[in-house]
């Protein structure tokens, strides 16, 4: 299971990092494709991917049931991990309907209110957190040996696309009031 979760989290990176590349050009008002098949199988990923997490977690809960020790120091991760991958699923429902809504087939833009854009911030900070603790073990599950150099490229990566991510939500919202 640890496999096939490690394969679709590669996947789940490249279409996050693709939808929300586009979706940022969107904001920015520097393109208007919307390539709905990408958001709508990402979304499928990460349905599969929070399915295997929800068994993981439940594993670790009983096992932690049974022992009386939690751990929870030692696989502060994990734990993280899991509370960080809760809040974005409870973000996500937001996220899909903060932008549009369709109409009798008919797609308008919703108001962008001051709400809605800490929402959506907090949604990108939920899933940085996601990320940012879950890349070591990637990198580990991989095989990588200098993990360490490689963590560094990876937050750089992560930190510059978040910094875009935050960037065209922000400005969206200035144009909503302007």
């Amino acid at each position: 299971m640890r496999k096939w979760n490690n394969i679709l989290v590669r996947v789940i990176i490249v279409l996050f990092l693709l939808h929300a590349f586009m979706g940022s050009l969107v904001l920015l008002g520097l393109s208007t494709i919307a390539f709905t098949p990408l958001s709508f199988l990402l979304l499928l990923a990460v349905l599969v991917h929070a399915i295997l997490g929800i068994v993981a977690t439940c594993s670790a809960w009983k096992s932690g049931k049974v022992s009386g020790r939690w751990y929870l120091r030692q696989n502060a991760a994990f734990w993280t991990k899991r509370i960080s991958g809760l809040a974005i699923l409870l973000l996500l429902g937001f996220h899909v309907t903060a932008y549009t809504i369709n109409v009798n087939g008919k797609f308008f833009l919703r108001e962008f209110t001051f709400c809605k854009m800490v929402l959506q911030l907090l949604f990108i900070l939920a899933i940085f957190i996601h990320l940012f603790v879950s890349i070591k073990s990637m990198l580990i599950a991989k095989g990588v040996v200098k993990f360490k150099e490689r963590m560094i490229d990876w937050m750089l990566v992560l930190s510059v696309m978040t910094l875009f991510f935050v960037v065209a939500v922000v400005a969206y919202y200035i144009q909503w009031q302007v």
